[in-house]
């Protein structure tokens, strides 16, 4: 096999094993029950959802990958280096989130792991843009756990 069909293969094989997992958990939460019983959601309205947005993302995720295919013959070393970075500086983030999430609450530690996550995925410079991206991401999930599902969510210090 050719460099060229390794490196290309490399670049597929995520964001395939994500649409694998996808296809999985959708078919997995269909199967525990129907997501909206007697015209309101049940428990298994929200995993069910989050399955499908995962599958049209992964879905839009591999679309992307093949398609930049044609595009993608000229890439500089630093754009590959700052793309290579990027898995880790979401793991590291996200092992900040959850070790910060019980002593500084949802809306704290969702907010900074927001900014964070949206700073290291876009290319906007504007840091005023990313902080209210954060706060409108952060206050929607606060809503959609505290004044849909009624699931109360951690404040500070618990």
């Amino acid at each position: 096999m050719s460099q060229y069909k390794i490196n290309k293969l490399s670049e597929v094989a995520f964001p395939s094993v994500l649409f694998a997992t996808s296809v999985g958990y959708l078919i997995y939460s269909l199967q525990l029950g129907a997501p909206i019983s007697e015209g309101l959601p049940s428990p298994l309205f929200f995993p069910t959802v989050l399955g499908a947005v995962a599958l049209l993302l992964s879905i839009t995720l591999l679309y992307r990958t093949i398609r930049s295919f044609d595009t993608s013959t000229r890439k500089t070393e630093d754009k590959k280096r700052a793309t290579t970075a990027r898995p880790a500086f979401v793991v590291i983030a996200t092992i900040a989130y959850i070790a910060m999430f019980s002593y500084a609450g949802y809306f704290i530690s969702s907010l900074i792991y927001l900014f964070f996550i949206i700073s290291i995925f876009s290319s906007l410079k504007k840091p005023l843009i990313t902080a209210i991206g954060s706060i409108i991401i952060t206050t929607m999930g606060l809503v959609v756990f505290e004044y849909i599902f009624r699931i109360r969510l951690p404040g500070i210090l618990g």
